[in-house]
């Protein structure tokens, strides 16, 4: 009888030490935690930064700062009735 006492305290202490609760992997991330939105930017970025080639890639982006949206909506539609005639 006193083995069967001794394999229940083995294992009873063995349980104790090594069973957990599952919980979620990355919950709480904390302060400078980086979302998959970021990462996904982070590295298109990264791909068109290597897709640049040649002298144009050492200066860097131009951004448009026009309002404009394009040509007037006249004459937008005068070519797509001209697209349509040929």
């Amino acid at each position: 009888m006193p083995q069967i006492g001794y394999v229940a305290a083995i294992l009873a202490c063995y349980l104790v030490l090594t069973w957990r609760p599952r919980r979620a992997q990355h919950a709480g991330g904390g302060e400078g935690a980086l979302t998959v939105w970021q990462l996904v930017a982070h590295v298109e970025a990264e791909r068109r930064e290597r897709e640049r080639v040649g002298r144009h890639r050492l200066r860097e982006p131009v951004e448009s700062t026009s309002d404009d949206a394009g040509p007037p909506l006249e004459l937008q539609q005068r070519v797509l009735d001209g697209l349509r005639r040929l």
